[in-house]
């Protein structure tokens, strides 16, 4: 079922492009409304399709990502997710089901400076490109017969690990960015994190252009804790990136910004890089920020990128007015004020 909320500029020559959109769960439709909303305000042509996930799809199908939703997922090729959340019984991780349903093989979050109460780096600008389909989250792990050891086995190719790679300095290139970082802990892991370097450097070789350099995890951090500025493009295996995410969303001042997505051949899911919130649905007290950038990269994506510009620019502004902030940022506006001021500006 499509329905068209596009919210086109007059003059515009676009032509509509089908997207999938998934709700998700608890804080999920808020978010979803509120970067609709911006979307549409600065001209995004989009033909929004509704996929089902989640609890609801869980009640009515028996399953969390039903497979027509998985299908749709492949045959549109991109769509906008919101968080969706993973109950200690019943499913597993809905979010997991549509990654392999596109085969993603990248995750992608990014973080910048926006002046407010939490954010103290000037210049951040920064993006985390990370592999996930190895390493110890995705591989074997047991305990001993008698509960005491936990094992878990530790796995890094060649052929993921130059993918990846070849991935983010692709995307450094195409957003116009001159560096890409490599964190690891070769020195201790040198079976594992020695090749997953050493496969980057070699990708390297095909970038004369981009300064490619490397860092031990220990050191990165603590330069990243006293100046982020320098940094531009991340590149890590999959556990080191997961703790990267932390990391980052403390250098903006919060989560509620950092926007994402994960990719493959399959297609490209873009996402806020926060959980569903399940206690605070319909409150209106969430920051929509990190959906409504994932939507401006979702437009980057299908080649709207003038109204993924405007839906940056939006957000900025009104981050930078300070007149209406949720709470996280120091303000005390709801979700949907937020992003009625960010769909004003955007529309300007």
């Amino acid at each position: 079922m499509a329905t068209n909320a596009a919210g086109r500029r007059r003059g515009a020559r676009m032509s509509a492009v089908p997207v999938g959109l998934l709700r998700g769960d608890g804080v999920g439709p808020e978010i979803s409304d509120a970067a609709l909303m911006v979307m549409a305000a600065a001209g995004a042509d989009i033909e929004w399709v509704e996929l089902a996930a989640g609890e609801d799809a869980f009640r009515r199908t028996g399953s969390a990502v039903p497979d027509d939703t998985a299908e749709s997922l492949r045959t549109l090729g991109v769509a906008l997710k919101a968080p969706y959340t993973t109950p200690l019984t019943g499913y597993t991780s809905p979010s997991w089901a549509m990654r392999e349903a596109v085969d993603a093989y990248v995750n992608v979050r990014s973080v910048q400076y926006y002046p407010h109460r939490g954010s103290r780096y000037p210049g951040l600008d920064l993006t985390l490109v990370r592999d996930q389909t190895e390493d110890l989250s995705r591989s074997v792990s047991q305990r001993s017969a008698d509960g005491d050891v936990g094992i878990g086995l530790k796995i890094i190719s060649r052929r993921a690990s130059e993918r990846v790679s070849r991935f983010a300095m692709q995307w450094a290139q195409d957003h116009g960015h001159d560096r890409v970082t490599v964190g690891h802990i070769a020195t201790g892991q040198r079976a594992t994190d020695g090749l997953f370097l050493e496969s980057a450097m070699d990708v390297a070789r095909d970038f004369p252009d981009l300064t490619v350099d490397e860092e031990i995890l220990d050191g990165l951090s603590t330069h990243l804790i006293q100046d982020p500025s320098s940094y531009r493009i991340l590149l890590t295996e999959s556990v080191y990136g997961g703790i990267m995410c932390g990391i980052m969303a403390g250098l903006a001042g919060t989560v509620g910004v950092m926007p994402g997505a994960f990719i493959g051949p399959g297609g490209a899911v873009f996402e806020a890089g926060h959980g569903s919130a399940p206690k605070y649905a319909g409150t209106g007290r969430v920051n929509p920020t990190g959906m409504i950038l994932s939507g401006a990269m979702l437009l980057d994506h299908i080649g709207q990128r003038q109204a993924g510009d405007r839906v940056r620019a939006a957000v900025a502004s009104a981050v930078s007015e300070g007149d209406m902030l949720t709470r996280d940022l120091g303000g005390t506006a709801t979700t949907a004020e937020f992003a009625t001021r960010c769909s004003a500006l955007a529309s300007s």
